[in-house]
């Protein structure tokens, strides 16, 4: 009987790239691998497990499973160990695809690292300074065209330009998953940004994708306006994160950017990494709710809906009580009656009834801002 590998995806919403390679490196010593998205025991000689986020559900499973093979499981992963890497003989191997029966896309690194150090983010602790890792001839098989680009900030690297050359040469349909750095694209780099086919996540349509994730960026992408009309109508989209140490009305102005400037809208709630809590200040609700609440956007407002729910979580926690137009705003489109229903729930039954507008001219009232 051959001796057989379990590989545990923790949390992984795309295939996860060290499971492949490891399944790689083992099928060609004769193992048979075994994939499990499931915490439960599964007889074998070798396992391991791989955990991106670092949320609650995620620690939970590593729980079972160290409970479970106590010293005898691997465990990595970005959501558990920044400093821990796969070693070079198997680092060095190609995805095996086949482990998720995965072909739509390939998946990969061509650099890792970045130049930046922002408080947020894990890649300085765990890439350090940006280099070149990889080739495309490492991760997509023959006869792939749709690539998944993992890098964390691309156009940093000092000859990014060969790397944009070449996805145009080879003609691929390129998803920049992380996102792209305004700062980096002058009119050069964007001359050639045009000619790559920029995709969505699903390779379904034309997307580029941009970060916005401080309110100093928002000038440089005022500055670069002409540059981004020319991606065509509504295929830039803005990744902008939320909830980690930004006041609302640098969130506003953020969002109103996207707007004006007919962006498609990417609000990401900030998920802590380790060591690396929210830092709100106290005074994160610095102007008017009113402005902020009825922004509207041409697309993606599922998204924007999400960022409003956060918002409503957040005014109940600092304030103890709901501000009545936001859920309002929220409940618009999504059967008004839940309302009552939402408000009934048990976690409000000592919220008192001043606590809302409670007459039409109250809800349009100028003079009541934070309630």
């Amino acid at each position: 009987m051959k001796s057989s590998v379990v590989l545990y995806d923790i949390d992984s919403t795309i295939p996860n790239l060290a499971l492949m390679k490891l399944s790689n490196f083992y099928k060609k010593q004769g193992f048979r691998i075994i994939l499990s998205r499931d915490t439960v025991y599964i007889k074998a000689d070798r396992y391991y497990a791989s955990t991106v986020f670092s949320i609650t559900t995620s620690h939970e499973k590593v729980a079972v499973l160290k409970n479970l093979y106590h010293k005898n499981i691997d465990i990595g992963g970005s959501g558990i160990y920044l400093d821990k890497r796969l070693p070079p003989e198997i680092e060095s191997c190609s995805p095996d695809y086949t482990l998720y029966n995965h072909t739509a896309y390939a998946l990969g690194f061509l650099t890792r690292g970045c130049t930046k150090k922002c408080t947020f983010c894990l890649v300085p602790r765990k890439e350090g300074k940006i280099r070149k890792t990889s080739s495309f001839e490492n991760f997509v098989p023959r006869g792939q065209r749709n690539v998944m680009l993992l890098d964390d900030n691309l156009l940093t690297y000092p000859r990014a330009e060969d790397l944009l050359n070449e996805m145009i040469v080879k003609k691929y349909a390129i998803n920049f998953s992380q996102s792209l750095d305004i700062q980096y694209v002058n009119d050069h780099i964007a001359q050639l940004l045009y000619r790559i086919s920029s995709r969505n996540s699903k390779f379904t349509k034309p997307m580029i994708y941009f970060s916005c994730n401080n309110v100093k960026t928002v000038k440089q992408f005022v500055d670069r306006r002409d540059i981004l009309k020319g991606f065509g109508e509504d295929r830039v989209s803005v990744i902008a994160m939320y909830g980690f140490d930004t006041h609302l009305r640098e969130d506003y102005e953020r969002f109103v950017m996207i707007k004006k400037l007919r962006l498609i809208p990417f609000l990401q709630e900030y998920y802590p990494i380790s060591g690396v809590p929210q830092r709100l200040p106290g005074n994160f609700f610095d102007m008017d709710m009113n402005d902020v609440i009825c922004l509207t956007f041409r697309s993606n407002g599922i998204n924007w809906e999400k960022y409003l729910r956060w918002l409503n979580r957040l005014y109940l926690k600092t304030f103890g009580k709901y501000y009545l137009p936001l859920i309002q705003i929220i409940y618009r489109y999504n059967n008004k009656s839940s309302i009552n229903k939402y408000l009934r729930k048990p976690h409000l039954l000592t919220t008192k009834l001043y606590h809302f507008y409670k007459t039409d001219e109250e809800l349009h009232s100028d003079s009541i801002y934070f309630y």
